[in-house]
């Protein structure tokens, strides 16, 4: 087979806010790969899974193990945002009240950030050849 594919293994003990699994959207632009030059807006998404996360694993319920926004605004169980100035409620946060909210429960975000930028210059050099 001559076709590129990305596997992740899914892990049943998960990080979770408030019991749900969330992922961060965010932003990144690359305006050279030689030399690379890559910058990381500070601000973003974190978005939240519409059902409460349980081990046990129901592959029928969408709305609890994934995450995207597209598909957990049908939940009938959804919470929208629509006060922007209260932007860690509901299930699509600001990164910014994200990471206050990790800060607050101990989180190194010195560290959490640190792992994100090498997660992404390890993507960015696993994409160079395509683009190039």
């Amino acid at each position: 087979m001559d076709e590129t594919s990305v596997i992740s293994k899914y892990i049943t003990n998960p990080l979770l806010i408030n019991g749900h699994k969330f992922d961060l959207r965010i932003y990144v632009c690359i305006t050279s790969y030689e030399p690379l030059r890559v910058y990381v807006h500070q601000e973003g998404l974190a978005r939240f899974a519409s059902e409460t996360y349980t081990q046990k694993i129901n592959k029928q319920n969408k709305y609890m193990h994934l995450t995207n926004y597209s598909i957990n605004k049908k939940n009938e169980k959804f919470i929208a945002n629509e006060n922007c100035e209260q932007d860690d409620f509901g299930y699509k946060w600001s990164l910014g009240a994200f990471c206050k909210h990790l800060e607050q429960v101990g989180i190194d975000m010195n560290l959490l950030w640190s792992r994100i930028y090498d997660l992404i210059i390890k993507t960015l050099m696993c994409s160079e050849s395509q683009i190039q």
